[in-house]
């Protein structure tokens, strides 16, 4: 899929995209935010270090290029329901039972590893995190100013992962992200939902949320139908931010 600035892939194992991927994982989340120590760091076929652990054999991988560049400009993967379980569960305490009862270990996925690159982080406070700033300010959708880029990121790579979610049957997606993060989905229409208390012990603090396609689907069909018809590929905008000014 493609919109005016970026191209959204899926990466396939064992491709020189794969290792673009796990390099472009180790920029950002072991050297630029080190938030990730990695046990072992592997090295790619051009000598540079990746990232990569035992839940990526289990995974579906996403990266979204910037178009005039050709640079990696985000990414993100979707850990499927497997014999291990989920990352989450290994670090984080998850409140059972779940506020939706048809929520099982067999339909829940995790959306894990996203980030986007530093560059397209607009304000310099926002250099050192994996997302930029206050929700509310600075991505809300305003006729007289649209925010596009990060925007189109962020809506560009959940299209990625609701068609894939779909496509397996996946009705739930668990992720572990900060309470701003969780503002700026909830703003811009996923519901994510608490399912446990804030790991301290994690930098910075995180808690791990519950978001159920079908509630997703009720909540933007509601307030931002626009952005439903594109997740859902029936609206294909070349610019996410310029359509929703008109939702």
């Amino acid at each position: 899929m493609e919109t005016d600035y970026f191209r959204f892939e899926e990466i396939v194992a064992g491709t020189s995209a794969y290792e673009l991927y796990l390099e472009f994982r180790h920029e950002v989340f072991c050297k630029e935010l080190q938030r990730i120590t990695p046990v072992s760091c592997p090295l790619s076929s051009s000598g540079r270090p990746m990232e990569t652990d035992q839940y990526d054999q289990y995974s579906r991988h996403f990266m979204a290029y910037h178009k005039s560049t050709g640079s990696p400009a985000a990414f993100a993967r979707v850990i499927l329901p497997n014999s291990i379980g989920l990352n989450v569960t290994q670090r984080y305490i998850i409140e059972r039972p779940l506020p939706y009862p048809e929520a099982i270990d067999d339909n829940i996925g995790e959306i894990s590893r996203m980030a986007i690159a530093s560059q397209f982080r607009r304000r310099q406070e926002d250099q050192g995190k994996p997302f930029q700033g206050d929700p509310e300010q600075e991505m809300r959708f305003r006729p007289e100013g649209v925010r596009r880029h990060q925007p189109e990121l962020v809506l560009g790579m959940y299209r990625e992962i609701y068609l894939l979610c779909k496509q397996k049957g996946i009705a739930y997606c668990m992720a572990a992200m900060e309470n701003r993060f969780s503002r700026l989905l909830n703003t811009l229409g996923f519901p994510f939902i608490p399912v446990g208390p804030v790991n301290e012990n994690v930098q910075p603090p995180r808690r791990v949320y519950l978001i159920s396609a079908v509630e997703m689907e009720h909540c933007l069909g509601q307030r931002e139908s626009c952005i439903l018809k594109f997740l859902q590929g029936k609206d294909s905008p070349s610019t996410p931010g310029e359509k929703l000014q008109h939702c």
